[in-house]
């Protein structure tokens, strides 16, 4: 996807599409890319709507909810790390960045801060857009209410832990913020200041043993109440990553 010329044409043959329509929401301010975008995500089977800026986007999800919010980082006024910001302290839909920026190595911690699931750079073919919306709808289990037995799992609120044996555990604000990063990259490292920005605060003021109290506690909460324990492994030198047992 360009914003000279699609980056397809139009007569798209559908290969494969998600087993019910998922709502998805794009936001870009340029229209004919927009549009393009729009139509050929519903010819692989989404439901999807686009909106110019942010101000249409937050209006039309009052109207509709929606499943995973496709963002353009560049957007004039509020731009597409903003508006995952606002949507991540508010909701759980899945969230992707598309963006102008090569990835780089600290794209963990940009992560961390806006709460998005995925980052592509522009220009996006549609295939990759497709191919990423479908993992990010499967990670998150878009449509499933409960965690079936033998997985892990947050409630779509996001403030209760299913464990494998369907027991819901209440969460803190801060073990609430640091389950949903850590869960959405399952068996890959996320590293301490990715973790510190996700709850709130600045690396160069949060104290690192801080980090390492509250998943302690989470874990003696978890192991107290599911008599199981929490798949949170520690990765020397970088962080922790969330590895369930296949």
């Amino acid at each position: 996807m360009t914003k000279d010329r699609p980056a397809e044409p139009m007569n798209i043959k559908v290969t494969e599409s998600p087993d019910k329509k998922i709502e998805v929401c794009y936001v870009e301010d340029d229209q004919q890319l927009r549009e393009y975008t729009v139509h050929a995500l519903g010819r692989y089977g989404y439901e999807a709507r686009g909106f110019p800026g942010s101000r249409e986007f937050y209006y039309g999800l009052l109207q509709r909810p929606c499943d995973i919010a496709i963002l353009d980082s560049g957007l004039p006024g509020e731009n597409g790390f903003t508006i995952a910001a606002n949507l991540r302290a508010s909701s759980d839909i899945g969230i992707i960045i598309l963006t102008t920026d090569e990835p780089y190595t600290g794209m963990q911690r940009q992560a961390g801060a806006s709460g998005a699931d995925a980052y592509l750079a522009k220009p996006v073919e549609i295939r990759d857009l497709v191919a990423v919306l479908h993992s990010v709808a499967r990670r998150l289990r878009i449509g499933q209410r409960e965690s079936p037995t033998g997985s892990w799992s947050l409630t779509p609120d996001g403030w209760f832990l299913i464990t494998p044996n369907n027991e819901r555990i209440s969460l803190t604000p801060s073990e609430r913020s640091l389950l949903r990063i850590v869960m959405r990259e399952l068996d890959l490292p996320i590293s301490r200041e990715a973790l510190i920005e996700a709850l709130g605060h600045s690396t160069d003021y949060y104290l690192p043993h801080r980090l390492d109290m509250l998943i302690s506690r989470l874990r003696r909460k978890v192991l107290n109440v599911a008599e199981q324990p929490l798949p949170l492994k520690a990765v020397r030198g970088i962080g922790f990553a969330f590895s369930p047992e296949v």
